[in-house]
C-alpha cells in the first residue's frame, strides 16, 4: 500500500472532527457533511479538512467515535489518533515500528530524526517517498509527532502514557482492536483489567 500524507492538512483537527460528527449526530450521513460546517476560513482548506476528517472516521468503527462529543479532551484526542491509525499506513507503520518498541525498551526520547531515519528506512519499500518534496518531509515528520503530541502520548520530546479512565479503553476491544491498548502504552494488567471487566 503506497504511504499517503494526506494526513498533513491537519494533526488530530479535534475541532473540526467534533463539527463533522455533531452533524452526523443530527441525522446527516457521514459521507454527506457538508464541508461548510467547518469553522475554516478558506473554501479550499474547508473541503481539505473535511475531506480528511471524513476518510478518518470511516476507517474506524461508528461505535468508538459516536460518543466523542461526551468525551473528556484527553480522551477525544486519543480516539482520533486510533481513527488516524487505522486511516493511514505510514503512520500505523511509524508507531508500530519505532514508537512503540522504544516504548517497550524504556527509550522514551523520540524527536525528529527518528522520523525522518523511519522515511529513510522505507523509501526502499515506498518509492513513493523518493518523490516527495524536502518541504514534504519535513511536514510529514511535524505532523507525526505533534499527532503523539496532541494524543498525550509525548510530552517535551519524551513518550509517555495518556492519563485516561479504563473504561475509556473498552470501545477499541469491543471492535476487536486490542492492538491499540498495547499501542497507547496501557501496561499488561491494565489491559487484562479492561478484556476481563468485559467478558464478566
Amino acid at each position: 500500500m503506497e504511504y499517503s500524507v494526506s494526513f498533513t492538512a491537519g494533526a488530530l483537527m479535534r475541532e473540526e472532527a467534533a463539527q463533522v460528527i455533531e452533524e452526523v449526530n443530527r441525522g446527516t450521513a457521514l459521507e454527506a457533511v457538508d464541508p461548510d460546517v467547518l469553522d475554516v476560513n478558506s473554501h479550499r482548506g474547508r473541503n481539505r479538512k473535511a475531506m480528511e476528517v471524513v476518510r478518518r472516521l470511516e476507517s474506524a468503527d461508528r461505535s468508538v467515535w459516536e460518543d466523542f462529543l461526551e468525551l473528556l479532551p484527553t480522551e477525544q484526542q486519543l480516539t482520533l489518533y486510533y481513527c488516524c491509525l487505522k486511516t493511514y499506513r505510514l503512520l500505523f507503520d511509524f508507531h508500530m515500528d519505532v514508537v512503540l518498541p522504544k516504548w517497550q525498551s524504556f527509550d522514551r526520547d523520540l524527536r525528529p530524526h527518528d522520523a525522518r531515519r523511519f522515511l529513510e528506512r522505507r523509501a526502499d519499500d515506498h518509492p513513493e517517498i523518493d518523490d516527495w518534496g524536502e518541504s514534504t518531509w519535513e511536514k510529514a515528520r511535524q505532523v507525526m509527532l505533534k499527532m503523539l503530541r496532541e494524543a498525550g502520548l509525548l510530552g517535551d520530546g519524551s513518550l509517555q502514557p495518556p492519563q485516561v479512565p479504563l473504561a475509556f479503553w473498552e470501545r477499541f476491544v469491543q471492535v476487536g482492536d486490542i492492538w491499540f491498548l498495547e499501542a497507547a502504552f496501557l501496561k499488561e494488567r491494565d489491559r487484562s483489567s479492561v478484556i476481563n471487566a468485559l467478558q464478566s
